[in-house]
């Protein structure tokens, strides 16, 4: 049996809704971006923001290599501990590739003290990236740059890994990170 094809109006209102709905999708990325992490987050202290500060190239990086975040908005810790905007997150590539890198986060620093502070990279968004043939987001994506997947590690090591199927891939200074405090 044939499907009867849709009349143009019928067409219309299906595209309509499918755009609808990727709008959405979209606007609830951006608002999450955009907001204060205190204003989302599921429990104080369980995100943080922060703005990449070391740029990274996947063919030059080297396990051990630090890598510099700052945090964009202030976060109190569920144990009464502060993160001040400003405050330095420190970490270091745990694995690299050619086409990926993994990244974990272990200290914060401020005013020269460091402190351990456990962190996984959660999500990461690129601003003024170019935009990608799809309209939305898709899990595992990093915003802004298309063809860049983000693999979250559950595991002891909590090194997120940022892979790409271009050979010069490269984490740039400015790219935005949510980050979770590692229980």
């Amino acid at each position: 049996m044939n499907a009867m094809p849709l009349s143009s109006n019928q067409d219309l209102a299906l595209k309509i809704k499918r755009n609808m709905r990727i709008i959405r999708l979209t606007a609830v990325l951006v608002a999450s971006f955009s907001q204060p992490v205190g204003a989302w987050a599921q429990a104080p202290g369980s995100f943080i923001q922060a703005e990449l500060q070391t740029a990274i190239k996947a063919k030059r990086a080297k396990v051990g290599d630090t890598v510099k975040a700052r945090v964009v908005n202030a976060v109190p810790l569920p144990d009464g501990t502060l993160i001040s905007t400003g405050t330095i997150l420190l970490g270091e590539i745990r694995a690299s590739e050619p086409n990926s890198i993994s990244i974990s986060f272990d200290w914060m620093e401020k005013d020269d003290q460091k402190t351990k502070l456990l962190l996984s990279i959660r999500a990461a968004m690129m601003p003024g990236g170019p935009r990608s043939e799809t309209k939305s987001a898709q899990t595992g994506s990093v915003i802004g740059m298309p063809g860049v997947s983000l693999e979250i590690d559950e595991g002891p090591q909590h090194a997120s890994k940022f892979g790409s199927a271009s050979k010069d891939f490269q984490l740039k200074q400015g790219m935005q990170l949510m980050l979770a405090v590692v229980q």
